[in-house]
């Protein structure tokens, strides 16, 4: 793949529309209709209606739709309850909605240096405050 965009495009594939398309220097993708597609960049967007199969390398990715092949998300990867990811899956962050589905070989990048703990510290979550209320395991 080349290298990620320089500026602010947006390139929308509207639901009834059908492209194959290697996409350069563009910033942000909205997938509602199907696409054969490789491209970088930063955000990328398939909606409910939308079908991909291809090769998307971005910073922050929602999945509503069906999506087949490999998937890059630096940063975050949102998987919706209608949502549906069949491939390579890598990502920094993962989010899976009940209901949406990962399926093939799954790889985190690894986590930001922030939240990254060395080995036997505890980390707290926001369930953490909740244990041992309203029926949650303490």
């Amino acid at each position: 793949m080349t290298a990620g965009p320089t500026n602010d495009s947006y390139l929308s594939v509207g639901e009834g529309v059908e492209i194959a398309a290697t996409i350069e220097r563009c910033s942000r993708i909205y997938v509602a209709g199907k696409a054969r597609l490789q491209t970088t960049c930063k955000s990328f967007v398939l909606d409910i209606s939308g079908r991909v199969e291809g090769a998307i390398e971005c910073e922050t990715a929602e999945i509503r739709g069906r999506f087949e092949g490999e998937v890059r998300a630096t940063q975050r990867l949102i998987v919706h309850e209608t949502g549906q990811i069949d491939g390579e899956i890598r990502y920094g962050r993962l989010e899976v909605a009940d209901g949406g589905r990962l399926t093939g070989r799954i790889e985190s990048l690894g986590a930001p240096a922030a939240l990254a703990t060395p080995a036997g510290s505890a980390v707290s979550t926001p369930a953490d405050a909740y244990r041992g209320r309203s029926g949650l395991p303490v």
